[in-house]
């Protein structure tokens, strides 16, 4: 039988589902299978495509204002990726220098089970004096085995440079947390899930045992991420609640425990003691 050389139904199928992808700012997830981790807040797990946040991705998050508390809770899910298992370092590319390091120490601490000493070289923070070289930097260190995750704020990021990071991604097992400016919802996105963010009124919610003054209630909601079709195109939104004094899910209750297994990962809850820091550990970069 002589074959035409013309793809077949399903060939077809892929690419006109990639097309509309790529149409829709979104992609379909293809890769050799990588653990997916608890974010350290069950609402946004829920949210997340893959249940989770998944290694070697990336992850953009969209602040609907000035102050919506975008960058706190990437500081706070990057925090929880280098507590994971496999452990790493997290780099903060911070090319406007409005990162606040020791803002974020004590949430570092409380990840990593209040470990003070494991702390030595955990957090790296590059400020870079160009644009070139911030999308450079961050190309490279999420190609880096020993990273976790790395946070960064850019601002105008070619589809092309975007398409790098999550394969520079995928080859390094880092997450990449990006916060981008709220006219980045209209570009394209290689990101497995953007969700945008705002700072949600009221109280926390039922089950928080923290006092309220260092609660953040946070509405999320999901507006772009893998191509699924039409039936997962509509926004999903959730809603957590951010500890501002250990960078953790506010409304989690306090005690120990896990989450089930996903992609043969075990998505590990650390230890939750008793705060040992009052008042609030903001991050400025938001």
């Amino acid at each position: 039988m002589v074959s035409s050389g013309l793809p077949g139904g399903e060939q077809v199928r892929d690419m006109l589902a990639a097309q509309a992808a790529r149409a829709a700012g979104g992609f379909t997830f293809k890769g050799p299978a990588q653990p997916v981790l608890s974010s350290g807040f069950r609402a946004l797990d829920r949210l997340l495509p893959a249940g989770g946040v998944r290694r070697g991705s990336l992850l953009e998050w969209l602040p609907a204002t000035e102050a919506s508390g975008a960058g706190a809770l990437a500081c706070a899910v990057a925090c929880r990726m280098a507590a994971a298992p496999a452990r790493g370092v997290i780099i903060v590319v911070d090319r406007r220098g409005l990162f606040h390091p020791p803002a974020v120490l004590p949430w570092l601490e409380e990840a990593c089970g209040g470990r003070g000493e494991a702390l030595a070289g955990r957090l790296v923070v590059a400020r870079p004096n160009r644009d070139d070289d911030e999308l450079w930097t961050i190309d490279q260190t999420l190609r880096c085995p020993g990273v976790a995750a790395v946070l960064a704020w850019p601002q105008r990021v070619h589809p092309t440079a975007l398409r790098r990071w999550q394969l520079a991604a995928q080859t390094g097992g880092a997450v990449g947390l990006l916060v981008r400016p709220p006219a980045a919802q209209r570009e394209a996105s290689w990101a497995e899930a953007r969700v945008r963010v705002l700072g949600a009124l009221g109280g926390a919610l039922e089950g928080a045992e923290t006092d309220s003054l260092s609660l953040r209630r946070l509405r999320l909601t999901l507006v772009g991420g893998p191509w699924l079709g039409a039936g997962h195109m509509e926004e999903r939104t959730a809603e957590v609640v951010l500890d501002l004094a250990r960078g953790r899910d506010g409304a989690l209750p306090e005690r120990d425990g896990a989450l089930p297994e996903r992609d043969g990962a075990l998505r590990s809850l650390p230890q939750q003691g008793a705060a040992r820091r009052e008042g609030r550990a903001i991050c400025r970069a938001s």
